[in-house]
């Protein structure tokens, strides 16, 4: 590619960033109060959980709810208090119930989860420390700060008397330290996606236990991730591809791998 190929890329993606930032501001004036739309589910698709992030509402991930709606999903979120300034431990609480809550009501034994910058956060607490890799069957982060984030520093002095999600945000944090060392439930199948031009949350390492394939870095900014259609696409495709057939390698003097496991919580 030549200088002058590259810089035309570069203000292409500089002028998409911005449209991208514009969408998601206009989405979070929405708020909490969006409208539920069960669309048409294709049959055998678990449904989707969607998980804001820090100072957002149900409003952000909107565009991403549609499309996801589009292609056949029935697709959950929830507002966690006041622009999810609460603490992430205590909001992944409430996340398990309401996980619970719908594998109870549709009588599913799964869902698939996305969570978008904390929310990637939130969910990783849940499925790590609060048992709900046993409700949940594939998770994607997105543009999640899992080594924590820098940018938090300039929350703290304006929201740091009422929001502790703002230190656990901090590298080097005690929350962001146990929830690294802790591993990923093998159970769940996980896929880490990032922005090339995060101006929030810069692009980090994969995960321990995440499969490099499943490790994506496209173009964009911290709002593309939930407003550009190429990482609504990364999220389909690795939602929606078939499960692998199950190993038959045998395992501890001959016994084979047992199946997944119905979650304890669904009905039935």
């Amino acid at each position: 590619m030549g200088l002058r190929d590259a810089i035309e890329r570069r203000v292409r993606d500089a002028v998409d960033t911005v449209a991208h930032s514009y969408d998601y501001t206009r989405h979070l004036v929405r708020g909490n109060r969006i409208r539920g739309d069960l669309s048409r589910p294709r049959p055998g698709l678990p449904p989707v959980v969607l998980v804001h992030g820090f100072l957002g509402t149900r409003g952000t991930m909107l565009p991403l709810t549609r499309r996801l709606q589009a292609g056949g999903r029935v697709v959950f979120s929830y507002g966690y208090g006041t622009f999810n300034l609460a603490s992430i431990r205590s909001t992944a609480e409430h996340l398990v119930r309401d996980l619970r809550k719908i594998v109870e009501e549709l009588d599913v034994p799964e869902v698939d989860m996305v969570g978008f910058s904390q929310g990637g956060l939130i969910s990783l607490h849940a499925l790590k420390f609060l048992q709900a890799h046993l409700m949940v069957r594939r998770m994607v982060t997105l543009g999640s700060p899992v080594d924590g984030t820098w940018v938090a520093m300039s929350g703290v002095a304006t929201l740091g008397a009422v929001s502790p999600a703002v230190w656990q945000l901090l590298p080097g944090s005690r929350f962001i330290e146990e929830l690294n060392a802790a591993p990923l439930p093998p159970t769940v199948k996980m896929r880490q996606i990032h922005a090339a031009s995060d101006a929030f949350v810069p692009t980090t390492a994969p995960m321990v236990g995440v499969d490099p394939k499943d490790y994506v870095v496209l173009p964009g900014g911290h709002s593309s991730l939930v407003v550009a259609p190429h990482f609504y696409e990364a999220i389909r495709e690795f939602l929606d591809a078939p499960d692998a057939a199950p190993n038959l390698r045998l395992l501890h003097g001959g016994a084979s791998e047992a199946p997944r496991p119905r979650s304890p919580f669904a009905g039935g």
